[in-house]
C-alpha cells in the first residue's frame, strides 16, 4: 500500500473519530437537556398548581369564616331555615352546608372526592357549624390551571391513594414509579408513559391526595428524535467536507514528502550538506491535532461546570420562588440568583407603579450600591436604558459607561417591574445573558403575582368587607396578643365597645332600608378611623356594635377618646340615595385592665356592661 494511501487512511481517522465522538457527546447533552428542560416545566408547573389548589382552599376556608360570622346565617341556625340565606357571594364551584347537632339541614355535600372547610358559628354555639366543600374534580384542576398557567405541554390531574380522581385530560389508573416530593421521573398513570412530578398536597380527611404535573413520555422522544436528526445533518455533511479535505491534504503531502526525498537525494548526490531537520509536515499536524483535543476537552470542561452552575442557579431560583409568600425576602432573593446566573458584579430590582408611571428601587446587591447617578432610585418610563426597557417591555443593554442589562418583569402583558444587572465579568453582557435573564423574569412576575395575591387573600381573611375594618376574628387575635404583652410588661390596656343609637329603625323606616344602615355603618367607621391610633384597633364586632382596642392606655385615656368618639359620630351627617341627611348616635362603654385574676373575656364583659348601662341611661353617652 503506498504512503498517499496510508496517510490518508491516517488523517481521515484523525479528523473524523473527534468529529464523531464530539458529535455522540453534544447529542447526549442535547438529550439530557430535553430531559432537564421537561423536568424544570414540570417542577414549575407541580410548584404553581400545588400553590393555586392551596388558594383554593384558603378561599373555602375564607368564605367558611365569613358565612359562619353573618347574622342570616345565625338566623337560619336558630330557626333551622335557610330559605332567605343570599348565598350570592359564595364562589362558582363550592358548595354550602350547614349542619348542627342534629345534622346538616341546609345545602349538602358533594359526592365523590371533596375537600372540605369548616367554621364554628360565631358567636359559637356548640354543634353548629357551617361546611364549604371543594370538589376534588375536573373543574378544581381548571381553575387550579387558570390561575396558575402551565408550562407548553404540561397537563394536571390529581390523585389519592395512588389513583387518579382529576384529570381534563382524561388520565385514569393507578401512579405508578412516583415519589411524592422528589425530583421528575419515569413513570405511568394507568396505561400512558409520562414523565412526571408529584407534590403532596391536602386532602379530604387522612387520605393523601396528590398533585400530579405530567408530560407524555412519548412527547419527550419525538423533541429528542427531532434533536438527533438536525444534528445528524449538519454532522454528515461536515464529516463529508473533512474527509475531502484530508484526502486533499494527504496528497499535498504526499507530494511534498515526494518533493523533499527528490531534493534530499539530489543534494546527497552533490554531496551538499542536508539542513537540519526540525519536524515536518506530520509532526506539526500532530502538535495542531493534540492542540485541538487539548482546547476541545476544556471547552468541553467548562461547557459541563457552566451547566451544572446554571442547573444549581435555576435550583434554587426555583426554591427561592415557592419558599416565601413575603414580597421583600422574595425579591432579594431572585436578585441574588439573577446577578449569579449573568456573572454580574451587581444589580437590583424595581417594581412598577401603574398609576405614577413608574418604577420604584426595592433592592439592590453589589456594584450597584451607591449608585445613584446613573441608577436612581425612581425611573420614568421611558428615560434611561431602564426606562426604555419598561417602555418598550423588552430588554435593553449598553456597553458605556458601564455594561448594563435591564429586562422587564411582565405577566400576562401586565408591566410588573424591572431586573437590572451591571459590570458583567466579560465586560459586556450577550445573547445568553439576556436569553437567561429573561427567562428568570418570567419566572420571577408569576412568584410576584402570587405574593400580591397571598397577601390580598390574607388581608381579606381579616377585614370586614362592609366597613374596612378588621373583623371580629382578627379584633380576637390582638386582643390575645395585647392582652398577654399588657400582663408580661405591666402597661394598661383599654376597650371601647359602641353600639349605634335606634340602628334598627334606620333600616325599617328609611326608603333605602338596609343599604342606608349599610351607609350609617361605613359613616362611623370612618368617623372612628380618623381618630384612633396606629397601635389601636377599630374592629366591627357584630352588626352595628364596634370595638376599640387601645393598647397602653388607661382608663381615662380611653373615656377621653371614647368621648370624642361619641362627638364626632353626633356632629357627623349621613346623606345617602338623595334622601334628606341622616344623624346618628352611638353609646359607648369603656374597661380597663387588665387585673391579676382578669381575663380577656372578663374585660370584654365589663365594656359590654357599660354599654349597655349607656343604652339605660338615656343612649349618646359614655360610660
Amino acid at each position: 500500500m503506498r504512503f498517499r494511501h496510508k496517510l490518508s487512511i491516517v488523517l481521515v481517522g484523525l479528523a473524523l473519530v473527534p468529529l464523531i465522538g464530539a458529535g455522540l457527546i453534544v447529542q447526549a447533552l442535547l438529550t439530557r437537556d430535553t430531559v432537564r428542560s421537561v423536568d424544570a416545566k414540570l417542577s414549575i408547573g407541580a410548584a404553581g398548581a400545588a400553590a393555586a389548589y392551596r388558594a383554593q382552599q384558603v378561599v373555602a376556608q375564607t368564605v367558611a369564616v365569613q358565612l359562619a360570622s353573618r347574622p342570616d346565617v345565625a338566623r337560619a341556625f336558630r330557626d333551622r331555615d335557610a330559605s332567605q340565606l343570599d348565598l350570592s357571594s359564595v364562589p362558582p364551584g363550592y358548595t354550602v352546608a350547614l349542619a348542627d347537632d342534629k345534622g346538616t339541614f341546609a345545602g349538602s355535600v358533594p359526592e365523590g372526592q371533596v375537600w372540605q372547610a369548616s367554621a364554628e358559628l360565631v358567636p359559637h354555639i356548640d354543634g353548629r357549624h357551617v361546611i364549604v366543600s371543594m370538589p376534588l374534580n375536573d373543574e378544581l384542576l381548571l381553575r387550579v390551571a387558570a390561575q396558575s398557567p402551565l408550562p407548553d405541554g404540561v397537563d394536571l390531574a390529581l390523585a389519592s391513594g395512588g389513583h387518579v380522581i382529576a384529570s381534563p385530560d382524561g388520565l385514569s389508573g393507578d401512579l405508578s414509579g412516583f415519589a411524592p416530593g422528589q425530583a421528575a421521573s419515569d413513570g405511568s398513570i394507568g396505561d400512558a408513559d409520562v414523565r412526571a412530578q408529584v407534590v403532596r398536597v391536602g386532602g379530604p380527611g387522612r387520605a393523601l391526595t396528590e398533585m400530579v404535573a405530567n408530560y407524555p413520555t412519548g412527547r419527550i422522544s419525538d423533541r429528542i428524535d427531532a434533536l438527533r436528526l438536525k444534528l445528524l445533518v449538519p454532522l454528515a455533511l461536515l464529516a463529508g467536507l473533512v474527509a475531502a479535505l484530508a484526502l486533499l491534504a494527504a496528497d499535498r503531502i504526499s507530494r511534498a514528502l515526494s518533493q523533499l526525498s527528490q531534493r534530499a537525494l539530489a543534494l546527497v548526490r552533490l554531496q551538499t550538506p542536508l539542513p537540519p531537520r526540525h519536524g515536518d509536515e506530520l509532526e506539526e499536524l500532530n502538535v495542531a491535532l493534540d492542540t485541538m483535543s487539548s482546547e476541545l476537552t476544556h471547552r468541553m470542561t467548562e461547557l459541563e461546570g457552566e451547566r451544572a452552575r446554571l442547573k444549581t442557579t435555576v435550583a434554587r431560583y426555583g426554591e427561592t420562588l415557592a419558599a416565601t409568600h413575603d414580597l421583600r425576602v422574595l425579591l432579594g432573593g431572585v436578585l441574588e440568583l439573577a446577578v449569579q446566573a449573568t456573572k454580574a458584579r451587581g444589580g437590583r430590582l424595581l417594581l412598577y407603579d401603574t398609576q405614577n408611571g413608574e418604577a420604584t428601587e426595592q433592592v439592590r446587591l453589589g456594584t450597584a450600591r451607591g449608585s445613584r447617578t446613573d441608577l436612581p432610585m425612581v425611573v420614568q418610563i421611558g428615560r434611561g436604558i431602564e426606562g426604555e426597557a419598561l417602555q418598550a417591555q423588552e430588554p435593553r443593554s449598553s456597553a458605556s459607561p458601564r455594561a448594563l442589562l435591564a429586562v422587564p418583569i411582565v405577566r400576562e402583558r401586565a408591566l410588573l417591574g424591572c431586573f437590572t444587572v451591571v459590570d458583567a465579568e466579560g465586560g459586556v453582557f450577550g445573547p445568553d445573558d439576556v436569553e437567561t435573564l429573561s427567562g428568570l423574569a418570567v419566572q420571577a412576575g408569576v412568584a410576584i403575582e402570587n405574593a400580591r395575591l397571598h397577601r390580598a387573600v390574607e388581608q381579606q381573611a381579616i377585614t370586614d368587607d362592609l366597613t374596612g375594618l378588621a373583623n371580629r376574628r382578627q379584633f380576637y387575635e390582638v386582643l390575645g396578643r395585647e392582652f398577654e404583652r399588657a400582663h408580661r410588661f405591666g402597661t394598661p390596656l383599654s376597650l371601647v365597645m359602641l353600639d349605634i343609637d335606634d340602628f334598627k329603625r334606620v333600616n325599617d323606616t328609611h326608603p333605602m332600608k338596609h343599604l342606608a344602615g349599610d351607609a350609617v355603618l361605613r359613616s362611623v367607621a370612618m368617623a372612628i378611623s380618623g381618630h384612633i391610633r396606629d397601635i389601636d384597633l377599630a374592629a366591627r364586632y357584630g352588626g352595628e356594635e364596634f370595638a376599640v382596642l387601645l393598647p397602653q392606655t388607661d382608663h381615662e385615656g380611653a373615656v377621653n377618646l371614647a368621648e370624642r368618639l361619641r362627638a364626632a359620630i353626633a356632629e357627623r351627617l349621613v346623606s345617602f340615595g338623595g334622601e334628606d341627611e341622616i344623624a346618628v348616635t352611638a353609646s359607648f362603654g369603656v374597661a380597663s385592665g387588665p387585673d391579676l385574676d382578669q381575663t380577656q373575656l372578663d374585660l370584654i364583659a365589663a365594656a359590654d356592661n357599660a354599654l349597655y348601662a349607656s343604652k339605660r341611661e338615656g343612649k349618646n353617652r359614655v360610660t
